[in-house]
Order: structure tokens, then C-alpha cells, then sequence
């Protein structure tokens, strides 16, 4: 299969480790830590899951020309993924994710830095738009997360997908600037041509404009897209098909290294499952398994399911 993705990229700095709880200890503390340097961002994590089951990537982003980007790149062609599409933007800083796992939490805290560069080229050419479309399902990671970028070429985009009859999802996560709910205003353009759409808990909340997710789920069942798929963490996933409510429960993991980029391994494996043609709760089962993979290992890529693995989910 060929996958085209759309959004941003990053770097994660993750540290493990273990050091003193009180303030006064901890300004004096100096030790050890498993340090770990991945390529993230909203569909860092996302492509190079999804090269792992042997499928062709077509990537469309931009990076900084700092040393960060140009680590980005080669953890790209590592793993598979072309980048001839990947636009670098002289005179611009990557964006930087530190998670420091130093206090017994699995995700938090984190500090991060911002890229200076758009999240994907600001206005996307024949050539790009081209080689998305010569796929069989495109993903948009982030959307919420770049309001210069809230154009026409997205939902220009997923319209002509939708004719050529590829899949389409997003996964909007949330924005970086005040905007009230529901943030649907914003997505209603794109969400016209979406197949998938992907939220956590309180993403579902600032989409719908909801103070509740039973209220929630309501809302988001009747914004027209076929596959609304709400993220629960240890509580599994809700899947909202055709009128209907599908409540799929985790897999619990065999060890809790950390939750970082979990979301993305779970879009995956429901986006894989979808591409079989298996049904919702078998696409479902195979997303709760990919995430509960995840989080066994560093980051949202490191212990991904083989494609193996993948087949094996019943």
C-alpha cells in the first residue's frame, strides 16, 4: 500500500531516569539518565510505524536546515521513507520535544521549543499534492496545531483524494493559540472529505464544544464523517460507524516504559486494519494492541508491532 502523509516534524529528547523529589535535593542533584533522541512530531512517529508493515510512504513536511533537521532526515531514510518531499527552510530552528521522565511519570513533565519553519509547505504545489494523491490513504497529523496554515489546501486536498476514492483521516490534536470551542469551525472544511477522524478525550470535548464525553460522542456521531474515533488511554477507544457506538477496551501492556507517541502506533493500527477491510472492531482491536505495544518501549516508534504481530490480532 502507499500512505501519503501530511504534517509536522520534530525531535523528541526523552530522558529516563530516576532523581530526588524534593526541590531543595533536586537543585543539587547531578546523575545518570537513558537519554533517547527520536524524530516525532505529529507524524514523525506515524510514518515510520506505518513503513513497518512494508508499506511506501509518501511524505510531504519541512524542516529546519539546523543539525536537528538534518538528523531528522537520515532517521527517515533509516527507516525507508523517501524524502524528496521533505522542503527545508533556510535560516529556521527545528521544533524540540523534552520529556523528562526523571519523577515516576511515563509522558510528563515537558518542556518543549517551537520550529521557526511551517509545519508543511505553506501552499501546496502540483508536485506535492500530486504525490499524495498517487496513494491509497492520506493522513493529516496536527492540523490544530498551525493556524497559518489553515487554508484551502487541506480540504482541497481530501476532496480530490475522496474522488480518486482514497481514504482520508486526521488526527487535528489541539490548537497552540486560544481558539474557543468547538473547534469543528475550523475542521468543518476539511471534516466534509474525512473517512477518520481521530481525538482524544479532550480533543472530542474542544471539537464538539461539549462539557461532557457522553455529550461529546453525541455531537461528533452527527458531523458526517463515516469514523469518528475517540482515544481513552487505559480505557480503550470509542468508535462511532454508521449510528452506532463501539466500545473497545485496552490491552494492557506487559511493561509501562512510557506513553509518548502511543496515540500515533494506535492510528496506525486502526488506519491498517482499515486499509485490510476488516470491520471496525477488528481495525479497533488492532489499534488497542499497536498502543499497548508502543508504550513498552521508548517513544512512539521502538517497539511498533512487526507486521507479523499485526496479523496475528483476532
Amino acid at each position: 500500500m502507499k500512505i501519503g502523509v501530511l504534517g509536522a516534524l520534530n525531535i523528541d529528547f526523552i530522558i529516563h531516569g530516576s532523581a530526588p523529589m524534593n526541590l531543595q535535593d533536586l537543585r543539587n542533584w547531578v546523575g545518570p539518565s537513558q537519554v533517547s533522541f527520536l524524530t516525532a512530531g505529529s507524524i514523525g512517529y506515524f510514518s515510520q510505524n506505518f513503513s513497518k508493515p512494508g508499506c511506501e510512504i509518501h511524505l510531504v513536511s519541512t524542516i529546519a536546515d539546523d543539525p536537528f533537521g538534518k538528523s531528522i532526515i537520515s532517521s527517515l531514510k533509516k527507516a525507508g521513507i523517501s524524502t524528496k518531499h521533505v522542503t527545508v527552510e533556510p535560516g529556521t530552528e527545528s521544533g524540540i520535544g523534552i520529556y523528562m521522565l526523571l519523577f515516576g511519570a511515563q509522558k510528563d513533565p515537558m518542556t518543549y521549543r517551537l520550529p521557526t519553519h511551517h509545519a508543511w509547505p505553506p501552499h501546496l504545489t502540483r508536485e506535492p499534492t500530486d504525490y499524495l494523491l498517487d496513494t491509497d490513504l492520506i493522513h493529516c497529523g496536527g492540523y490544530l496545531h498551525f493556524s497559518d496554515l489553515w487554508n484551502e489546501d487541506i480540504p482541497n486536498l481530501f476532496a480530490n483524494a475522496r474522488k480518486k476514492g482514497s481514504i482520508t483521516s486526521l488526527d487535528p490534536q489541539f490548537p497552540l493559540i486560544e481558539l474557543k470551542s468547538a473547534w469543528v469551525k475550523v475542521l468543518k472544511p476539511t471534516l466534509a472529505n474525512t473517512d477518520v477522524l481521530f481525538v482524544d478525550e479532550s480533543e472530542a470535548l474542544g471539537v464538539s464544544g461539549a462539557t461532557t464525553l457522553e455529550e461529546a460522542t453525541e455531537i461528533l456521531g452527527q458531523i458526517g464523517v463515516s469514523r469518528v474515533v475517540i482515544k481513552l488511554g487505559d480505557k480503550g477507544c470509542l468508535v462511532l460507524c454508521d449510528g452506532m457506538k463501539l466500545h473497545q477496551a485496552a490491552v494492557k501492556p506487559t511493561k509501562f516504559v512510557d506513553s509518548i507517541g502511543a496515540g500515533d502506533s494506535f492510528d496506525v493500527g486502526f488506519l491498517y486494519g482499515m486499509s485490510k477491510g476488516y470491520t471496525p472492531e477488528k481495525a479497533a482491536k488492532i489499534a488497542v494492541y499497536a498502543a499497548s505495544r508502543s508504550i513498552e518501549g521508548v517513544g512512539g516508534t521502538t517497539a511498533f508491532p512487526s507486521r507479523r504481530e499485526l496479523k496475528t490480532i483476532e
